[in-house]
């Protein structure tokens, strides 16, 4: 995504509700933001520091912002009754969300200040749909595994846990990826819309 681009004012309503109220969800979760620093005195110059020193992704290439997530489960087991059942289920959510901080900003065009300042709200809240997006999956496998019924065995039991986790996270990565590929598909609409 270019600051031309992202010059458009973008509404994505609710997006920061949603990421405060999910974050209140689960326990032992960390989210946290790096930056990394850009400078010029145009959108060509930023696109370009961008390209060479944005957070890689698939294929090495650099993108603006990313949210790196971990979906971390804790389970833990009991016998009673000659019955195995989960007796403590928590999954934390770790993000680490990396943003770029442009040096210049202060000193920047009214036009060119406007587009990184849309840019940089836009980026804020896509990477923030993702950590909610993390933190919704985490407290409905939370609460999933909380219901699992007792098993007589307990090797039973920790392979259908395992065998649920990682449908699971199978299931969050197509959901990220989706919400990734919805908002491309926004972008490509804008554009071909602008150059019409």
């Amino acid at each position: 995504m270019t600051l031309k681009l992202a010059a458009k004012r973008l509404a994505l309503p609710l997006v920061l509700s949603l990421a405060v109220s999910a974050c209140t969800s689960t326990t032992q979760s960390k989210v946290s933001v790096d930056y990394y620093s850009i400078s010029g005195n145009s959108t060509a110059a930023l696109d370009q520091q961008i390209r060479d020193k944005g957070p890689r992704i698939d294929g090495g290439r650099h993108a603006v912002a990313v949210a790196r997530i971990k979906i971390i489960p804790n389970v833990r087991y009991n016998t009673a009754n000659g019955l195995c059942r989960v007796s403590y289920s928590k999954v934390a959510v770790n993000a680490r969300v990396t943003l770029p901080r442009w040096r210049e900003r202060g000193t920047a065009t009214k036009e060119l200040g406007e587009a990184w300042d849309n840019i940089d709200r836009y980026t804020r809240l896509h990477e923030s749909v993702h950590v909610a997006i993390a933190f919704r999956y985490a407290k409905e496998l939370e609460r999933t595994l909380k219901e699992l019924k007792p098993h007589p065995s307990c090797e039973v039991l920790k392979r259908r846990v395992s065998q649920m986790v990682a449908s699971r996270l199978d299931e969050h990565d197509v959901t990220q990826k989706k919400f990734d590929a919805d908002e491309q598909r926004k972008f490509a609409l804008l554009s071909r819309k602008r150059g019409a």
